[in-house]
């Protein structure tokens, strides 16, 4: 794998406690101070980072970038060490070391030295696995037939139990699963195909489109329309399941979860596929929609970040966008980005925002004393 680096010359508040009751939207009037990296695989899918390193899950495997000015890129992928180059997700345990989850290798875990690899034989679901979230006791993954967890040990030797619509007599509203959250009481929220479940001390609650998930589609027709051939070849499309037939050609599946973030003021924020962003009320379960009528540059939400200010960061099938309650911020390549999708985020100690898109990877500075990003001019 080929990789070719080339670097470029390249009053946003905290979130207060309720969200103004009118959003808008604003085009960034900048250009952005940044760094772009462009990369010969097709979609940067999922981006973490530790101390040290920058972890970047691509469709042609997975790098390793150092970050502490070495600019040293190590590639993992099925010719060493990983069962498959497809990179869904990727979680940093308390180590500093990766999980990663992938499309039909299982699950692989590097602990500084060795990796090893988990699969169905090993008690997993399924062979995809597209979210991983590691709480202090505990593991979980999202995969296409349903959930697995494991306690927590440093000795790899994971006992892995699972959660299905069966076994959970239909509390898991769908086995097709893709984004997990989970909060300090406990509560452990589930996004699927079929819309979003959440388990607390045993008990299951369900929600989809018919609770408030996703805008309506007249809210979105006129922008959703035009969208679909834009995503032949592009991310999701590619990868689309069975259970969703010629997803190529529609363009609203509001019971669809493509992304999911819990804030730090425990708000859960779902990225829809063309149903816009939705917010829950996680203690009254209330729902609020968010689309290009409120300011969303698109209505296909493939990644959420928070930054150290707490603004929220949202990638989009039509760029890039900052929101802080009131006023999405949008940034596209006027701005000096270079992909229009943007599959992947992360915010990092130092202030950076690393930006996923289609075969670029872009770092730009987030000003902590505005919250806005550095810019040229």
């Amino acid at each position: 794998m080929t990789i070719f680096l080339f670097l470029e010359a390249g009053n946003v508040v905290a979130f207060e406690n309720s969200i103004a009751k009118k959003t808008s939207g604003e085009s960034y009037p900048h250009i952005l101070q940044k760094e772009t990296f462009t990369i010969n695989t097709r979609n940067i899918k999922v981006l973490n980072a530790n101390d040290k390193y920058l972890w970047i899950g691509t469709s042609n495997g997975l790098l390793r970038y150092d970050t502490n000015g070495n600019e040293e890129v190590e590639v993992y992928d099925n010719t060493n060490k990983l069962l498959s180059n497809g990179i869904f997700a990727i979680a940093i345990d308390k180590n500093g070391f990766p999980w990663v989850g992938t499309y039909g290798g299982g699950l692989s875990h590097f602990n500084g030295k060795t990796w090893k690899n988990f699969n169905t034989p090993d008690g997993l679901n399924d062979a995809f696995i597209y979210d991983i979230k590691i709480e202090k006791k505990s593991i979980w993954l999202a995969t296409w037939s349903g959930v697995n967890f494991s306690k927590w040990n440093d000795s790899n030797k994971n006992s892995w139990k699972n959660l299905t619509v069966d076994n959970s007599n239909g509390g898991l509203i769908d086995n097709w699963v893709y984004a997990v959250e989970i909060e300090k009481s406990g509560r452990i929220w589930f996004g699927t195909e079929s819309g979003i479940s959440t388990l607390y001390k045993g008990t299951w609650k369900k929600f989809n489109h018919s609770n408030g998930l996703g805008a309506p589609y007249e809210k979105v027709k006129r922008e959703n329309e035009a969208i679909m051939s834009l995503f032949q070849g592009q991310h999701h499309a590619s990868q689309a399941s069975p259970s969703i037939p010629n997803i190529q050609s529609t363009d609203y599946k509001p019971n669809y979860i493509v992304s999911m973030h819990l804030d730090k003021k425990n708000r859960l924020w779902v990225g829809t596929w063309g149903g816009g962003l939705s917010l829950i009320d996680t203690k009254n379960f209330t729902f609020r929609n968010f689309t290009t009528q409120d300011g969303l540059p698109g209505n296909f939400i493939f990644a959420l970040e928070e930054d150290r200010m707490d603004g929220l960061w949202i990638g989009t099938n039509n760029g890039l966008s900052l929101f802080d309650g009131k006023t999405f911020q949008n940034f596209s390549r006027i701005n000096g980005l270079e992909s229009k999708f943007i599959f992947s985020l992360e915010a990092t100690k130092d202030h950076s925002l690393w930006i996923g898109g289609n075969k670029t990877l872009t770092r730009i500075i987030i000003d902590p004393s505005s919250g806005f990003p550095l810019n040229l001019q």
